[in-house]
């Protein structure tokens, strides 16, 4: 690889990483720490609780639709309108699930008594909408590999949520942390991008991005239906206050599985810019590469977890100090895999992924609801460690088995 594609990459790395770093840094430093110290354990549970519907639908539809833009641009010419309208489609059904499945749960919390269940879910339905076209919209820096205007549109969502924070400590509705955020970041790619341009104008090949789309965020929301379900399961099975304990020990491990993001992100932009699938060899090369990096990951997270614990949610460190090495395992194994299944899917059917994804799943739902560990905290984390180890093994072995099959392998 010539000096300066990889000078490209090192810069380009940065700024997805910067981004990344500027808006977790403003919502686990400044946002969920000051909501669970002013909202109390339980209650922040329930705000945790409606954001995990935000946070599987968000990268099911825009981050899965944004993905599989990338790869279908290099076989068809497809249009704004083709993907702007699919984000409308399933995020109307994606609604209408939420409140179908958490709407009891939703409308008896403290948090919609405090504002009133009509509000909440009109709030919740916005919310949503806004976040699934976030996630959707920084394909306009991917598309042309701009990610210095990627940071620009991290770094104001960023910024949003914390003038939302501060009108939310005005108004006392937390909702507008989000709000904000999401619509300060739209707003710029709306102003200087190109990719809502034309929203409704579809192209003759509407079908096939559609179809391709769709089996891609189902993948995608069973993965994100799984790294949420800690939060869902927990507020159902035990309490809202067992829900704040499992985000908290589990939180620097999560933070780390959202910065594999901006790595996927680079990663894929150039693995899909030209027509070459990996061979065998370069995808064990990319799987001791991610293994290396988890392993130093593990290390940071075990001496961090306690840290961080301490310093921003001391009343519940005594509670959650016994979860740490487990919860941390757990999260680094997701960050892996999160990253070896961004590899498999350039040159894998996403079918052979959903697959995987499901099994995974069932795998997750069944070792939760094992006699003895139903309505444990210590069972369930134990559980998901174990399901989240037979998920990389799967993906490894899938990636052996295709891996440089097809077009010639490029060394």
């Amino acid at each position: 690889m010539e000096a300066g594609k990889k000078r490209g990459i090192a810069v380009n790395t940065l700024y997805t990483i910067g981004g990344a770093l500027v808006l977790n840094g403003v919502l686990q430093l400044l946002v969920y720490p000051r909501l669970a110290a002013e909202l109390g354990a339980e209650a922040n549970g329930a705000v945790l609780y409606i954001m995990a519907f935000v946070n599987i639908l968000g990268p099911s539809i825009g981050q899965a639709l944004n993905n599989s833009r990338l790869v279908v641009r290099r076989d068809m010419a497809v249009s704004n309108g083709d993907y702007d309208i699919l984000i409308l489609l399933m995020t109307a059904l994606g609604i209408a699930g939420t409140f179908a499945i958490g709407g009891s749960t939703i409308a008896g919390s403290g948090i919609a008594g405090s504002i009133g269940p009509v509000p909440v879910f009109v709030l919740a339905a916005v919310l949503i909408l806004l976040t699934n076209f976030r996630y959707y919209g920084d394909v306009e820096y991917r598309l042309s590999l701009n990610y210095r205007h990627y940071f620009i549109y991290y770094c104001l969502c960023g910024a949003g949520y914390a003038a939302g924070y501060f009108l939310y400590r005005l108004s006392g509705n937390w909702f507008w942390i989000f709000l904000l955020g999401e619509a300060a970041a739209l707003f710029f790619v709306w102003w200087k991008g190109s990719i809502f341009k034309h929203f409704f104008r579809r192209s003759e090949f509407f079908g096939i991005a559609a179809r391709r789309g769709s089996l891609l965020v189902l993948s995608y929301f069973v993965t994100n239906l799984t790294l949420n379900y800690d939060r869902l399961y927990l507020k159902s099975a035990i309490s809202g206050e067992a829900v704040t304990q499992y985000y908290v020990v589990s939180l620097i491990g999560k933070t780390l599985v959202l910065f594999i993001a901006p790595i996927n992100t680079i990663l894929i932009s150039y693995l899909t810019k030209d027509n070459v699938r990996l061979s065998r060899r370069r995808f064990l090369s990319y799987t001791a590469a991610g293994c290396a990096a988890a392993a130093v990951f593990f290390l940071l997270c075990q001496i961090g977890t306690p840290l961080f614990v301490r310093l921003f949610y001391p009343s519940l460190y005594e509670s959650v100090k016994g979860l740490v090495t487990v919860v941390n395992l757990t999260q680094i194994l997701a960050m892996l895999s999160a990253y070896l299944f961004i590899v498999v899917l350039t040159f894998t059917g996403a079918h052979y992924q959903l697959l995987l994804q499901c099994l995974h799943l069932a795998a997750v739902l069944i070792l939760t609801h094992l006699p003895g560990i139903h309505g444990s905290l210590t069972g369930f984390s134990n559980s998901i460690l174990i399901a989240n180890a037979l998920r990389i093994a799967a993906v490894i072995i899938l990636g052996v088995i295709f891996a440089g099959q097809g077009d010639k392998p490029h060394e």
